[in-house]
């Protein structure tokens, strides 16, 4: 496995920081392993014409997303 290493500005290091509390995971390696994983999963889903949608509890679309 390779090493990749990058700046964080204090905002986004806060931000990182906050989702590996919110989300469980157990690093922030797992954390963007994890982002990364999800934001392939959107591309692939948006490059073929599907959308991707955050519903309430009553299915009502709040936002989509998009990626590209």
């Amino acid at each position: 496995m390779s090493r990749i290493n990058f700046e964080a500005s204090p905002d986004l290091e806060q931000t990182i920081n906050e989702l590996v509390s919110l989300t469980g995971s157990s690093s922030k390696s797992e954390l963007l392993r994890r982002a990364i994983a999800l934001m392939k999963i959107a591309a692939e889903a948006q490059q073929q014409g599907e959308r991707i949608v955050i519903a309430d509890q009553d299915r009502k679309p709040k936002v989509e997303l998009q990626i590209f």
